[in-house]
């Protein structure tokens, strides 16, 4: 270190002109400890360039800004300090940015025009399925089809349009069904009704007047109770409750409606019996449960004759909950059973006057939730038993 610095020494501050475009633009000077000047180039000053040792300084010599650049050897024996003219660095900026600017502008252009035609390009399947969405007519559910090839990223969305159209034309068609049945329905009461006011009308006897009007309130009953029902079976069927399920005791729920019944079991001679377990509970939603209920006992009492007994039974074990209703009336043949339910379907025998829509809301209540149907046959080999099997509450649902 101390070699390098006397020769240093010995070199005469002659002045070196540096070569190139730029050589009176750049200033140099090397100092022996800091102090020394040993070496400089023909254009620099005898003085420091900057008073700072080490990193860059921005100063101004003979009123030009320069930007300059210290630092020491490894021994700190020599101080090198080297300056650029702040206009010098300018120019060199500006010349670059003008050689680039034609083919950055050009390269931006292209860019552009490559993007617009990528992104057209990428979203015309997107609006293709827009178009053919956009011009279908509103009874149009088919599923939707594009005759180009579709994005990997686009296909899940045609899929689940397509199942919710699906799920739509299931949704009106069963609409469409119950409109159809329900007007086929209600013509025969309707009609039954017409003709007993005619006849009670033109009547000048006092009995069969009085006949005709007791066969008109049965009329206007039974009319009733086919609204009732069909109302109550639109709101089951279709999608699911928006309220979440809660624990639901059976026997309180079956005590209540064997109460709101009974007058009408009373007024047919018919007993009620009701035979509970108090810790049988199930996830469900009350007010169904309540129609099931409902909708179980007034079939088995509309089918039983005189003095017969209607049981509803509810017990709980490991597997779930059982809820069963049984009559003794006439039942129903075991090849018949697997048409108990269907809407509006008569049965071949002389007691079976109702329409199908008790089984019906039954069935689709039990479906909500997660409940197995069964029939069989009542007490003492008579009758029907209406079974259903429910899971226990807080079990997971099935997959």
């Amino acid at each position: 270190g101390h070699e390098a610095g006397d020769d240093a020494g010995e070199i005469d501050t002659e002045h070196v002109r540096l070569p190139g475009k730029y050589g009176r633009r750049v200033l140099f000077q090397v100092w022996l400890e800091g102090r020394e000047l040993a070496l400089h180039s023909l254009n620099a000053p005898n003085r420091r360039l900057s008073a700072r040792d080490s990193g860059f300084d921005d100063v101004r010599i003979d009123g030009i800004r320069w930007r300059v650049y210290s630092s020491w050897d490894p021994d700190r024996e020599l101080l090198v300090q080297i300056a650029e003219d702040a206009g010098s660095r300018a120019d060199i900026a500006t010349t670059v940015a003008r050689s680039l600017l034609l083919p950055v502008a050009l390269g931006l252009v292209l860019l552009g025009l490559l993007l617009a035609w990528s992104i057209a390009r990428s979203l015309r399947p997107l609006t293709a399925l827009s178009t053919a969405v956009g011009r279908r007519a509103p009874a149009h559910l088919a599923p939707v089809r594009l005759d180009e090839p579709v994005p990997a990223e686009l296909q899940p969305l045609i899929d689940r349009l397509n199942r919710l159209l699906e799920q739509l034309g299931d949704s009106l068609e069963r609409e469409r069904r119950l409109t159809a049945d329900a007007a086929h329905e209600l013509r025969t009461p309707i009609a039954a009704l017409r003709a007993q006011a005619q006849v009670a009308r033109s009547s000048h006897d006092d009995r069969e007047r009085d006949q005709a009007l007791a066969q008109v309130v049965v009329g206007c009953d039974r009319a009733a109770r086919l609204v009732e029902q069909l109302l109550s079976l639109a709101r089951v069927e279709g999608t699911a409750p928006a309220t979440p399920p809660q624990a639901v005791l059976l026997a309180p729920l079956a005590a209540q409606v064997i109460a709101d019944l009974a007058p009408q079991a009373l007024s047919r001679r018919i007993e009620l019996e009701l035979v509970d377990d108090a810790r049988a509970a199930v996830d469900g939603h009350p007010e169904l449960l309540r129609s099931l209920l409902r909708n179980l006992v007034d079939n088995a009492i509309r089918y039983s004759p005189a003095h017969t007994t209607v049981t509803v039974s509810v017990r709980a074990d490991a597997s779930g909950v059982a809820l069963e209703v049984r009559d003794q009336g006439p039942g129903v043949p075991e090849h018949q059973r697997h048409h108990l339910g269907e809407r509006f379907r008569r049965l071949d025998h002389a007691a079976a006057s109702g329409s199908g829509l008790g089984l019906s809301i039954v069935r689709r209540i039990a479906e909500l939730h997660r409940a197995t149907l069964s029939f069989g046959t009542g007490d003492t080999g008579r009758g029907l038993r209406v079974g259903l099997h429910f899971p226990p509450a807080g079990a997971p649902p099935r997959a």
